[in-house]
């Protein structure tokens, strides 16, 4: 995948910094004006999650931050030839640390993808009325989200609960310990369930029904109320950063919107990561929100919407582990497989591997396997897994449909059509639609790198992301899939 670079030597001054914290790992780059990656600075930290069988999902705090540490310095290894205005950050969204009041980590991040506060999420079900509060603050009640997960701390840490005197999302955690200040973005906190999307403030009624202390969590900045790098640590260790400004984290999902150059309300983003989503940011409001949707608040002019599946690379991951396919899947013929026509005797797979987000929000869901015979091969399983991680994205984009309409684009990026792009037939003959492959390696980074422009650099003339490929649907594979959606939304159901 091109990096979308320009020399150093063409590079054009200012610079920013893109700092991205995902869950396979902790990267930084440097961008010029144009938002183009300035030659080969950008390194990469590799990390992976905690997990158990019971749901566990985490990752130590304080190792993200001496990887983002790690990765500030490669990129900064020789004298940049002018001056560094901003330094834009995103993390995976949904994430939480409890902080001590001596400002140490009580716990190791809970990421998105934990789910051992689902009875605490059926509990605040008992306590509120969740279609309203789905309508206030654009989340559903569901464990990624920060509510349940302190009310599960209160009841299954209560000395950890006891000792906590803040709770951060990673982000804001990091910045804590780099600059002395936690700066934590509203687009974060609203990823975190908590924010009204039409003021701003949190949801004080949540809160006490999870019994969190409001003072416990800061107050979100919007995108322009950034963190001057003058006078901190960070700035001690790194001199070209003094004039720099930190914005507010983001959450993964608003910087990849952006990194494709999916801004305007016609244009859905698509990221296939290890988790996926469709997304789309508007200027309006929106007056009544589908049941599947979330909306996320990002400054009193914008707003994301869309929804998120946790299982999507993370699919492909299992397949190659588990079915015994070579673990490096270019020595797999996925072009043969994925470009195959339909057929009735493929596996139906409900990829719930991490429970479901979007579009109904069951957490204790799991994946499940039908139409599978003696005869069934581990390609045939393959398919079936990838067919089903398109079948998770048009159940998403059918209530896009409800809300907006027909998009009059779509943009796709994400390490998983990187690394099979072949599978992008299955999801343009899903949806229905042409899908336009944007060539930008971790548009995510890009996406912060992006932000950290708007509001560093005014006036600047950022490049449009170039298109790899563009994929069109065939016409009469719409029915197979419509078909497929309607077996798999009866057997996820069962999951």
């Amino acid at each position: 995948m091109p990096r979308f670079n320009v020399p150093e030597n063409d590079a054009l001054a200012p610079f920013v910094i893109g700092l991205d914290v995902g869950s396979g790992g902790t990267r930084a780059a440097v961008y010029d004006a144009t938002g183009r990656e300035v030659g080969k600075r950008h390194h990469k930290e590799p990390h992976t999650f905690t997990t158990a069988a019971d749901g566990t999902s985490t990752i130590d705090a304080d190792l993200v931050v001496d990887e983002l540490r790690t990765s500030i310095a490669a990129v900064l290894a020789e004298p940049l030839p002018g001056l560094v205005a901003g330094i834009g950050v995103d993390t995976f969204a949904s994430s939480l640390v409890a902080v001590d009041a001596a400002g140490k980590a009580l716990t190791p991040c809970i990421t998105y993808a934990d789910t051992r506060c689902r009875d605490q999420v059926a509990a605040l079900r008992d306590k509120v009325d969740a279609e309203a509060l789905h309508q206030q603050v654009g989340a559903r009640l569901h464990s990624s989200y920060t509510a349940p997960r302190i009310a599960w701390l209160r009841e299954t840490q209560p000395e950890v609960f006891a000792k906590a005197t803040q709770y951060m999302a990673l982000g804001e955690y990091a910045a804590f310990r780099l600059l002395g200040t936690p700066v934590l973005g509203t687009a974060s906190a609203a990823w975190a369930g908590l924010l009204d999307r039409r003021t701003g403030e949190y949801a004080t009624g949540l809160l006490e029904a999870a019994g969190a202390d409001p003072a416990t969590l800061s107050a979100p900045r919007d995108p322009s109320q950034g963190q001057p790098v003058a006078g901190t640590a960070l700035a001690k260790e790194f001199p070209q950063l003094e004039g720099a400004t930190w914005l507010p984290v983001i959450g993964d999902g608003l910087a990849a919107n952006m990194g494709v150059g999916a801004l305007g309300t016609g244009t859905w983003g698509i990221s296939t990561a290890t988790s996926g989503a469709i997304r789309q940011l508007v200027e309006t409001d929106i007056e009544t929100l589908p049941s599947g949707l979330w909306a996320y608040r990002v400054d009193a002019r914008r707003t994301l919407v869309g929804s998120a599946m946790s299982d999507c690379g993370r699919v492909l991951d299992w397949a190659r582990f588990q079915l015994g396919l070579p673990e490096d899947v270019a020595e797999i013929d996925t072009e043969r497989i994925f470009s195959a026509p339909v057929s009735e005797g493929t596996p139906i797979v409900v990829p719930f591997f991490s429970g479901e987000r979007g579009t109904k929000w069951r957490d204790s869901s799991k994946a499940l396997f039908a139409n599978v015979s003696a005869s069934t091969t581990a390609e045939d399983l393959l398919r079936g897994a990838l067919e089903g991680v398109a079948l998770s994205y048009l159940r998403i984009a059918d209530q896009m449909r409800e809300l907006g309409g027909e998009p009059e684009r779509i943009v796709l990026s994400g390490g998983m059509t990187e690394a099979i792009p072949s599978w992008l037939h299955l999801l343009a003959d899903a949806l229905g639609s042409p899908i336009e492959h944007v060539a930008v390696s971790r548009s995510t980074m890009r996406g912060a790198a992006l932000m950290a422009i708007e509001e560093t650099i005014p006036g600047a003339q950022v490049a449009d992301a170039p298109v790899l490929r563009k994929v069109e649907p065939v016409a009469e594979h719409a029915d197979y899939y419509r078909a497929r959606l309607e077996r798999f939304e009866a057997l996820a159901d069962l999951a």
